[in-house]
This record gives structure tokens, sequence and C-alpha cells, in this order.
């Protein structure tokens, strides 16, 4: 055989691989549902955890879901007050395209545009068990 020719068969062998793969294991990667924790925190420091160093405050539950799971050592808060930032991470956009830039009092009429379509409306066809903790709410 030429070099061209057993070039061609070569690549046409990790074609065909590729696609296979692709229709075997792609399936399997599309149709698995998502497996999420998210947990939000107000007002909670990344250095008040015992799994990031701190000695003084007691986290074990968490120290053991960071233990077992993903430790994020970067990340970026979309305002310094919690209604944009849940406002962001509801919609994954910034404050000011949503019109929250500020903390919503109890007594404002401003409330997220429900034309944002939001993470969890995303998920709507998974089974999702929400919960909110509010410290004072």
């Amino acid at each position: 055989m030429t070099k061209n020719i057993r070039g061609v068969l070569l690549g046409l062998l990790v074609v065909g691989f590729l696609v296979f793969t692709q229709r075997t294991l792609g399936q399997n990667i599309n149709t698995a549902k998502p497996n999420i924790i998210f947990i939000l925190a107000d007002d909670l420091g990344w250095r008040e955890l015992g799994c990031y160093g701190n000695t003084f405050n007691q986290t074990p539950n968490l120290d053991k879901l960071a233990r077992q799971g993903m430790l994020f050592t970067q990340a970026y808060a979309a305002a310094p007050v919690c209604s944009p930032t849940r406002a962001t991470l509801l919609t994954g956009q910034s404050p000011a395209r949503v019109g929250i830039t500020d903390y919503l009092r109890p007594e404002e009429s401003v409330h997220l545009p429900t034309t944002h379509i939001t993470f969890p409306e995303m998920l709507q066809n998974t089974v999702i068990i929400p919960a909110l903790w509010a410290n004072g709410t």
C-alpha cells in the first residue's frame, strides 16, 4: 500500500471510531440527568469554613462535603449584597440587566421580571428538590 492510501484508511478508521463513540457514549451523556447540589450562603466569607483553613468555626458537614466533592478556590460574586447576587445566579445575567442592583427590602415592589428564564426553569424536566434557608427572613 502506498503512504496516501494508508493515511486515508487510517483517517476513515479514526472517523468511524469517533462516530461510533459519539453515538454510543454520547447517548448516555445526553440522556443522563444532572446531579446538582447548589448551596448558597449569604454573608459567608470563603475563609470562614474549616475546609479553607479556618480553625475557629466548626463546619464538619461542609468540610466533609468538600473532601468528597469539589473545592473551589476562585469565585466571583455579582454584587456585595444578596438580592442582585441571587438574581444573577438564577438567570446567569448581570444585576443591571435584570434590574436588581441592590438589596430588595420587603416593602419594595421591585422583583425579578418573569421574562427571564431561570436556571430551575431550564431544569424543570429533571427531579429537583429545592431548599431555601433564610436567616431572619
